[in-house]
């Protein structure tokens, strides 16, 4: 009986310990769940891997932000009337919301010996350097990146004396958005030549209007 004791005595303090510790550890935590794969990502990061700006992400802005635009083919356009024989009074040039422009103003020769009122007939299409001038053949330098080439039968800048219609300078060089250069590459025979020189491939719109005669050309923005 003596020897039991300690030992009765060992084996209560034993268990008097483990009843504490299960009371201070609390219920057995289960295990944590994992992350959802709809997580939302930090602002800054985007799925694309780049930082998008102003902190917000934006896969669209990532993804066509580092491909390059698809060069623009355009089918040669012609249009006007047969038989029109006028002179160029004036070109203009301006900037407009989504496209640059060019205007060809036209004016009946007077007296009007022959002559006809109208657009003259035009074609324009893509073209590329080296150009030259109408008749003499010497270089002609164009600013830009991509190149249209405008050609006018039955319009000149000159009357039937010899004297100049349109005054205005035959290299312009607006710098625009699209329409960096127009040179005006001959005036012979009653034949016009015009260069377009772009910033860009980009395609053409063309229209014909009336009093005064006029032949706009639009370059659209890309």
């Amino acid at each position: 009986m003596t020897k039991a004791l300690p030992l009765l005595l060992v084996a209560g303090t034993l268990l008097a310990g483990c009843g504490s510790g299960a009371n201070e550890a609390g219920p057995v935590p289960t295990e944590s769940p994992a992350v959802e794969a709809t997580e939302t990502l930090p602002e800054s990061v985007s799925t694309e891997g780049e930082t998008s700006s102003g902190g917000a992400t934006s896969t669209t802005g990532a993804s066509t932000a580092t491909e390059p635009a698809a060069p623009a083919v355009c089918e040669p356009q012609t249009g006007g009337e047969e038989g029109v024989f006028t002179n160029l009074r004036d070109v203009r040039v301006g900037a407009h919301d989504g496209y640059d422009r060019i205007v060809f103003e036209f004016a009946p020769p007077k007296p009007n010996a022959g002559g006809h009122r109208g657009i003259p007939a035009y074609e324009i299409r893509q073209a590329r350097p080296p150009f030259a001038q109408d008749p003499s053949d010497l270089p002609l330098d164009v600013v830009g990146d991509s190149f249209v080439h405008l050609v006018m039968q039955g319009a000149t800048g000159y009357d039937f004396d010899g004297n100049p219609t349109y005054t205005g300078p035959r290299v312009l060089t607006p710098g625009f958005g699209t329409l960096a250069q127009a040179v005006q590459g001959g005036d012979f025979e009653a034949t016009l030549t015009w260069v377009f020189g772009l910033s860009r491939p980009t395609c053409w719109q063309v229209q014909e209007l009336s009093n005064p005669d006029r032949l706009v050309v639009d370059f659209h923005h890309v």
